[in-house]
């Protein structure tokens, strides 16, 4: 990880005893919104290209939701709350 702006945490993985982790930052050179279900070892970018949510790396608020896993809230610049399941 090379830099983040906000971290958060969310409901555990099925099987996990430990909490979701979200980021939204810099992970080998790529600038999204990330999470973790292994303490942090390891980060999967959960956004796109396509769907910055009004500019990633100025936002500063990110969240997992405490009861359904792999859903992320993050504020934005301008463009209000968003959020996002896994497909």
């Amino acid at each position: 990880m090379k830099s983040v702006s906000a971290l958060g945490f969310g409901k555990a993985a099925p099987g996990a005893s430990y909490q979701a982790l979200y980021l939204i930052g810099t992970v080998k050179d790529v600038t999204g919104v990330f999470r973790s279900t292994d303490q942090g070892a390891t980060w999967l970018r959960v956004n796109d290209d396509a769907h910055q949510w009004g500019g990633i790396g100025g936002t500063g608020v990110i969240t997992g939701d405490p009861d359904v896993f792999g859903r992320v809230y993050v504020g934005t610049n301008g463009r209000g709350l968003q959020y996002g399941d896994p497909s």
